[in-house]
């Protein structure tokens, strides 16, 4: 039995239908039903709304946490005699502000609010969100613009 008919089981167990749920999670019940009909597994962020309602482990209807493979950053080390405050500024300078140029000046302001809630954010807050942001990214990436992010390169 796959990820998708161990799910209707346990709507099923639960005597919730997928319409309900949809309502509850926010979900469209096209895409629950989906899951279901090709029996596959459901969306890791998805299936934490579904593993709340239903009160059920996630790993019930989905594959393993894909939290577990985080894409691991460039280790930044400033030039030889360059004070930490100038490799900053050079990081910011040559791919920061290059990435930021890419967006239309009217997403500038969420652009501003996102780097502004997520300084606010304590470790372990800003860990889940790099992995749930990949997590996004492995889902929903535009070719365009993964060809665009190449051309800019690190230049420490």
């Amino acid at each position: 039995m796959g990820y998708g008919a161990n799910f209707k089981k346990i709507l099923d167990e639960k005597g919730i239908t997928i319409k309900e749920l949809s309502r509850k999670t926010g979900i469209a019940a096209t895409t629950l039903y989906s899951i279901v009909q090709r029996d596959t597994s459901v969306r890791y962020d998805s299936a934490l709304k579904i593993a709340g309602i239903l009160d059920i482990p996630v790993n019930a209807i989905c594959k393993d946490n894909p939290y577990d493979d985080v894409e691991s950053l460039p280790e930044l080390k400033p030039a030889l005699g360059a004070t930490d405050a100038k490799a900053k500024q050079s990081y910011i300078s040559f791919r920061t502000s290059e990435i930021i140029k890419k967006f239309d000046y009217r997403e500038l302001p969420m652009i501003d609010q996102l780097i502004a809630n997520l300084y606010v954010l304590d470790d372990r807050a800003r860990k889940d969100l790099f992995n749930y942001v990949k997590t996004l990214k492995d889902n929903y990436s535009e070719p365009s613009r993964v060809e665009d992010l190449k051309n800019i390169k690190y230049k420490l």
